[in-house]
């Protein structure tokens, strides 16, 4: 080793390296930020925004979906029962006409 002009003997550089990682989350963890501010704001008062803003919840998505689901059977159903009625409608026409001529 050498000595400076103190007095003191010169170290290699590694031992003067610091270790920054931990002094920079330490300092991020204590900074106020926007994202924490807004994190803890939305935690406090979600129940709130979703029902003033009327946003869906995922228990609404799931209630939706499967009332789309049982309304599209349910459709389907209908198409096919006004199919068969207008054929049986469409029947008594022409047996209404059929009778109407033999008159």
């Amino acid at each position: 080793m050498y000595q400076a002009e103190t007095g003191y003997p010169l170290e290699p550089a590694e031992k003067h390296r610091f270790d920054l990682s931990g002094w920079t989350r330490k300092a991020e963890e204590r900074m106020p930020s926007l994202d924490k501010s807004l994190d803890r704001y939305f935690s406090q008062y979600m129940e709130s925004i979703v029902e003033e803003w009327e946003l869906l919840t995922e228990y609404d998505l799931i209630s939706m979906e499967a009332r789309l689901k049982r309304i599209t059977e349910e459709l389907g159903k209908l198409e096919t029962g006004h199919a068969t009625l207008k054929e049986r409608a469409h029947v008594l026409d022409d047996s209404l006409h059929t009778l109407e001529v033999r008159r």
